[in-house]
């Protein structure tokens, strides 16, 4: 497990997705609070391609050919991993200015842009006779920045859905994950129960038998 009390990305299960859409759950690839102590989940362009397999963005057979071309060109792959990464902070600024009601830094939008460009220009309209017509990706056998394409679609859909108004930020005090809450009473406020819910239940059991010593500045240890 790793320091939020996640699964480290050797494991088959790397990632908590437990954001409700895909764009949040790729800004949530960041443990801690930004400006302050944090931890990277998404270290190569490795580490990339299985996170966009376990969110289900990636059939295993594509996975394979990417990493493998990734491989080759490594430069390459470099260079989307750098791309992903400042995708991922300018949307995250994006969304927590949102919840701040402030409109978005020009520059982070422009980012943002940059990317969705892309992804729109490989979305495609097409039919089967199960599905009927639904989009697909075009172009994505050895498009190594392929696996930008959805999470910036993501952030597209969210941005002009209703549900854009569900987000939250977890109430932990050294997390700053985000999330949809969609539960009935819109009372959700911790990223994952089992993790900072927990934590936050921890000190207030120490604070109700401790006073004195939450007081004294003795607080548990986080993460």
């Amino acid at each position: 497990m790793n320091a939020r009390g996640h699964h480290t990305a050797e494991s088959q299960d790397a990632y908590s997705l437990v954001a409700g859409a895909t764009c949040l759950d790729f800004l949530n690839t960041v443990g801690g609070l930004r400006g302050g102590q944090t931890k990277e989940y998404v270290r190569t362009y490795t580490d990339l391609v299985r996170w966009s397999w376990q969110a289900g963005l990636l059939q295993t057979d594509l996975v394979d050919r990417l990493l493998h071309d990734s491989a080759a060109c490594s430069d390459e792959a470099d260079a989307v991993l750098a791309r992903a990464v400042v995708l991922r902070e300018a949307l995250y600024r994006l969304f927590t200015r949102l919840l701040d009601g402030v409109p978005p830094a020009p520059a982070d939008l422009a980012i943002f842009n940059t990317e969705l460009a892309p992804a729109l220009a490989h979305l495609t309209l097409a039919h089967s006779p199960h599905e009927g017509f639904v989009w697909r990706w075009s172009d994505t056998e050895h498009a190594l920045d392929g696996v930008l394409w959805p999470i910036a679609r993501s952030a597209a859909e969210l941005l002009l859905s209703p549900s854009v108004h569900a987000l939250r930020q977890c109430a932990g005090e050294t997390c700053g994950w985000l999330f949809l809450d969609t539960t009935k009473n819109h009372s959700r406020r911790w990223c994952e129960m089992r993790a900072c819910g927990n934590r936050a239940k921890v000190r207030r059991h120490r604070a109700r038998r401790h006073p004195g010593e939450l007081a004294s500045g003795k607080t548990p240890r986080s993460r």
